[in-house]
């Protein structure tokens, strides 16, 4: 028995995390207060009992603890001096446990209570714990993101000289500030010489609070990340005025005004700041700032001595005439591009092949989500990613053609002349160079496959693990087995370094998604799938799909 529970007593000491099992540990009168000593408590055991003290928050406040928290606090994959319980359903009363224990813990790093139902009183009890703690020195960051903040949250952090020194990071995200708190963010920017990144995205303030913003800022300012995305009104002279005072900074880098409506005088203002200041990311999502307007941006970014990290463009208005006019080495640096929502088509998308296949390629993120490619243009993406070493994950959602029954058959679709045209099956044939894909109300008939086993298509479908057409269709002849889904189970084997893939409501049968998901494993170590009403994510399991809210996905850093 005492066996069993010094195995207990063991295992829940080698718990990492704020809230302790174990405070401390008597055995036969003496206390054993470090790691080590738990290894030589056998020696103990024969002398008298052992007694165990735990300090549990939640029972001295008669609340019921809150098991997502604890998971979070003693997951082992984060930092002991990281605090991230966010996702917990925690409002003012449930977290008081937790800033009783931050009160005893003193020094972390960082503190993230995002996505939760907190208010103001959670941060009149934060500012207590900070005051406390008494700690100048070492970096903070604060992610209070998706909450209920209001404007006198912020008074909280105004007033709290420890934070002064130690204050890197604020991210209020998602909270109803509105302009009462412009002020308040006048003195953050001001008193907090450590602030490097300070984001406000959809906050409910307008141009009035902007340009407080533009105001509390100086050349000695190290102010490097600023997002002020999808609040409303902006006015184009108030965001020209904050471009105006953003160049005069020395490390400012990354800018997101997603949601904002940009016009010309903005636009050139952007391109005066790019032309200044070396950019690592840009956000432009929804600023429907048009070809043109991109075009004469990259002229601007392409002078710029440091490379572009991080860049989005969804729903901008792009068009395929960007593409091929555009100068490729923009796109070259940049890790994480998101084309979202622009119809950039077929003819576009053979230019983004064409970066793929580019040995200087560093792309680790690319999203062509609605981007009118259709099928056959997502198969030339996806063909493309066997020559290239760098892209990890690819979303292609959204990306079929409403009502496309046709897909042409280019040199990409059949390779290496081993489709012929009479090997086409009648119900897949239609005039011209086109060909017909399966759908509900068509039967795919037999592909007349060689018996040889040199031959390349049944050579590689075998290879990625899937049916040859044949086969299939003669087992199955309902299930629209087609050229199009063999040539993408096909590629999908050939891109073995992605990790994410997304072919979401591109109107594939639930067999095809099979099909695909097959090949999908037969090139990776760990896959797992997450299918379900036109979902259809493929990933590995360090790299699983929904893994993180689109807000929590952290930047990428430069190489």
């Amino acid at each position: 028995m005492v066996q069993e529970e010094l195995g207990n007593v063991q295992k829940n000491w080698q718990f990492r995390g704020l809230l302790p099992v174990v405070q401390h540990i008597l055995c036969a009168g003496r206390d054993l207060g470090s790691v080590e000593t738990v290894e030589n408590l056998q020696e103990c055991l024969g002398n008298g009992t052992i007694e165990a003290s735990i300090d549990d928050f939640c029972k001295q406040l008669s609340e019921k603890p809150n098991m997502k928290v604890l998971k979070k606090l003693y997951n082992l994959e984060v930092s002991d001096d990281e605090i991230v319980v966010s996702e917990c359903d925690l409002q003012d009363l449930s977290i008081t446990p937790l800033i009783n224990a931050l009160q005893s813990q003193k020094a972390f790093s960082m503190l993230d209570l995002s996505h939760n139902l907190l208010g103001n009183g959670t941060m009149e009890a934060l500012h207590k714990v900070f005051k406390a703690s008494d700690q100048h020195y070492g970096d903070l960051t604060l992610d209070l993101h998706c909450n209920r903040f209001g404007p006198t949250a912020l008074l909280q952090i105004c007033e709290c000289s420890v934070l002064f020194d130690r204050l890197e990071v604020l991210n209020i995200s998602g909270n109803p500030l509105t302009d009462a708190s412009g002020s308040y963010l006048s003195t953050i920017l001001k008193k907090c010489k450590a602030l490097y990144s300070l984001n406000l995205e959809n906050c409910c303030i307008t141009s009035r609070t902007i340009q407080k913003i533009a105001d509390a800022l100086d050349s000695t300012s190290v102010l490097a990340h600023l997002c002020i995305g999808h609040n409303s009104p902006v006015s184009g002279n108030t965001i020209v005025n904050l471009l105006s005072k953003l160049s005069t900074l020395k490390r400012f880098a990354e800018l997101n005004l997603s949601g904002l409506k940009l016009g010309k005088s903005v636009v050139d203002a952007l391109c005066h700041l790019a032309g200044t200041l070396s950019l690592s990311g840009l956000m432009l999502g929804g600023t429907a700032v048009g070809t043109e307007g991109v075009m004469q941006l990259a002229e601007s970014l392409l002078k710029g001595t440091e490379e572009l990290v991080k860049l989005d463009l969804s729903y901008c208005g792009l068009t395929s005439n960007l593409f091929s006019n555009i100068n490729v080495n923009l796109f070259c640096s940049i890790l994480e591009l998101n084309l979202e929502g622009n119809p950039i088509l077929p003819e576009g998308g053979n230019t983004l092949c064409s970066l793929l296949v580019n040995p200087r390629c560093s792309l680790k993120i690319l999203v062509l989500r609605k981007c009118q490619l259709g099928l056959a243009g997502v198969l030339h993406i996806i063909e493309a990613l066997a020559e290239n070493n760098s892209l990890e994950e690819l979303n292609l959602a959204g990306n079929a053609v409403t009502n496309e029954l046709y897909a042409p058959i280019s040199d990409q679709i059949i390779k290496d002349g081993s489709e012929k045209r009479d090997q086409i099956p009648d119900t897949m044939k239609s005039a011209g160079n086109q060909v017909v894909l399966c759908s509900e109300n068509l039967e795919c008939d037999p592909l007349e496959v060689a018996d040889s086993e040199d031959d390349p298509v049944r050579g590689e479908a075998a290879g990625s693990g899937i049916d040859d057409s044949a086969s299939s269709c003669q087992r199955n002849p309902s299930s629209h087995e087609c050229l199009l889904t063999q040539q993408l189970a096909v590629a999908i084997g050939r891109a073995k370094n992605l990790q994410l893939l997304d072919l979401s409501n591109n109107a594939f049968s639930e067999q095809a998604a099979e099909t695909l998901y097959n090949s999908w494993t037969s090139s990776r170590v760990s896959s797992q799938k997450h299918m379900s009403e036109g979902i259809m994510h493929f990933s590995t399991k360090e790299n699983k799909c929904c893994r993180v809210k689109p807000c929590c996905k952290k930047v990428l850093p430069a190489c």
